[in-house]
């Protein structure tokens, strides 16, 4: 017999079988639970969320370290305070331009439907413009354009993709090899439908127009420029156990103990945060230490020397990630298990209320007599 709580619902009579057939319904679920699977998915997205930091670092570094014709790189995720689909970066030139980037670290097998979220995000971004205005860059946009940021493995694919569909968009391309950026152009099978020129060289001078930067300077000083890593630490909309990094960054040893005070993952946060204002980097820094308790990755101290201790044995910051990505999995994991309970009393709790109502129908005795009984 389960020694499980049944909810105050359950009639005092009927808690025995509640438990019975509790025990039994998670039993067979947690049975054939495919938590290795699951686990291995967990990891896999740990894995997406880093390919994707790393390429956004790379296509905004060249930005923030110089300015290319320029440009300089003025925020991350704008209009993710709206919740609407946004792009990864903007970039302003300070003087009326601005270039709205996004990181695709895959493609998947049809680019096509890559290339339909980046036309719904254009549209999204051309919508709030007013918005970018007052409450991002203060002074008017007279120019957009719209980049997709790829691996160089990828950037044929996806250019091709967006030069059949006749969507306006720059292909950026990262060698992470050698960290280099550039522009890829990909010449299409044939040209687009929507294509109007009489003669090929025109069709062709059309296209080259299409997918590389009106300041042609731009198009220059993107040919193989270097870049780096290290610009895009935190990301509002990062799985949380990505956005914890933050914190093993942060951390200092005290004797044998990591720890951290919220003064340090203020300071890591705001210099890796991506022109986020005083009061996004506070609600950051609050929602890092409630997740980081949650997953029993942060504690309070009771000490003097520190605000927070990281619970773990180990103090190198390798290590420290490790444990924190095992901590996040386990939490994950645990929490699909509750959700296997909460299955099994809601499914057990609805039986017994139906056996209920049959025995009440069955014996002729009104509801309120039989729950008197049951007392």
């Amino acid at each position: 017999m389960t020694n499980v709580d049944p909810p105050e619902s359950v009639p005092e009579g009927q808690k025995t079988k509640y438990r019975g057939l509790y025990g039994k319904c998670i039993e067979h679920k947690l049975d054939t639970f495919p938590e290795q699977s699951k686990r291995e998915d967990l990891l896999e997205e740990i894995s997406v969320q880093r390919r994707h930091r790393k390429l956004i670092s790379y296509s905004i570094f060249p930005f923030v370290q110089e300015r290319p014709a320029g440009y300089k790189f003025f925020t991350a995720e704008p209009l993710e305070e709206l919740g609407v689909p946004n792009f990864d970066f903007l970039l302003w030139d300070l003087d009326g331009k601005v270039i709205f980037g996004e990181a695709k670290s895959s493609i998947p097998a049809s680019a096509d439907t890559v290339v339909n979220q980046l036309k719904e995000r254009k549209e999204i971004a051309e919508k709030h413009k007013e918005h970018i205005e007052d409450e991002y860059l203060g002074s008017e946009i007279d120019h957009m354009e719209f980049v997709v940021s790829t691996y160089v493995n990828h950037g044929d694919k996806i250019a091709k993709a967006i030069i059949e569909q006749g969507a306006e968009f720059i292909t950026w391309v990262v060698d992470a090899h050698h960290d280099e950026l550039w522009i890829r152009q990909a010449r299409p099978t044939s040209f687009p439908d929507n294509l109007e020129a009489d003669e090929p060289d025109t069709m062709l001078e059309e296209l080259d127009r299409r997918h590389t930067h009106d300041v042609s300077s731009l198009n220059g000083e993107l040919d193989r420029i270097k870049t780096s890593l290290g610009q895009a630490d935190v990301l509002p909309t990062a799985i949380i156990v990505d956005q914890l990094r933050a914190v093993v960054q942060a951390r200092r040893v005290v004797g044998r103990h990591p720890c951290v005070d919220r003064a340090d993952i203020e300071t890591y946060v705001s210099n890796s945060s991506l022109n986020y204002t005083e009061e996004r980097v506070g609600g950051i820094v609050d929602d890092l230490i409630e997740a980081g308790k949650r997953i029993n990755f942060l504690s309070e101290w009771d000490d003097e020397r520190a605000d927070l201790k990281l619970v773990s044995n180990y103090t190198a910051k390798d290590d420290l990630e490790q444990v924190l990505e095992n901590k996040w999995i386990d939490w994950r994991v645990e929490g699909m298990k509750d959700n296997l309970r909460n299955q099994c009393e809601e499914r057990i709790t609805a039986e017994l209320g139906r056996q209920r109502q049959l025995d009440e129908f069955d014996t002729g005795v009104p509801a309120k007599e039989t729950e008197e009984k049951s007392r």
